[in-house]
């Protein structure tokens, strides 16, 4: 079976990340050309700004906890609104393809993203993703 070079494969987001994930910050993503000049990064498959979302990652478990995950996106994407009491902020990426390249004699993978949401509350979970809103309302 060929697998042509580049393909993004779809992965689920709590597969790759167990433990959930934690916004560090967003910046756009550069290119560099033969000469050193850089300009601004450019999805190939839609033609879009590339945007790298740094994270961190508590399934990590003492290894390097940092990640990226791109978004290519017209303007820069921006991160879920921070919770009381984190230094973080949660989120869930939704879309989330891993791209494997090898580098050093090892396999990589890039992830990308369609786009970043906070995650769902426990409420939402517990009331099968309803809000206490929604469910007032249905309950009028």
């Amino acid at each position: 079976m060929a697998i042509p070079g580049g393909y993004r494969f779809s992965v689920p987001f709590d597969d790759v990340f167990p433990e959930g994930a934690y916004v560090l910050g967003v910046e756009q993503a550069f290119d560099w050309d033969k000469n050193g000049h850089k300009t601004p990064a450019k999805d190939v498959m839609s033609g879009k700004l590339v945007w790298n979302v740094q994270i961190t990652d508590p399934s990590a478990k003492g290894k390097n906890t940092g990640a990226v995950v791109k978004i290519s996106a017209d303007v820069q994407p921006v991160p879920p609104e921070t919770l009381p009491g984190l230094p973080f902020r949660p989120v869930v990426f939704e879309g989330l393809t891993a791209t494997a390249y090898e580098q050093n004699g090892r396999v990589q993978f890039s992830l990308r993203a369609k786009e970043m949401r906070a995650p769902a509350s426990t409420a939402q979970k517990a009331s099968g993703g309803k809000s206490a809103a929604s469910q007032q309302q249905a309950a009028a």
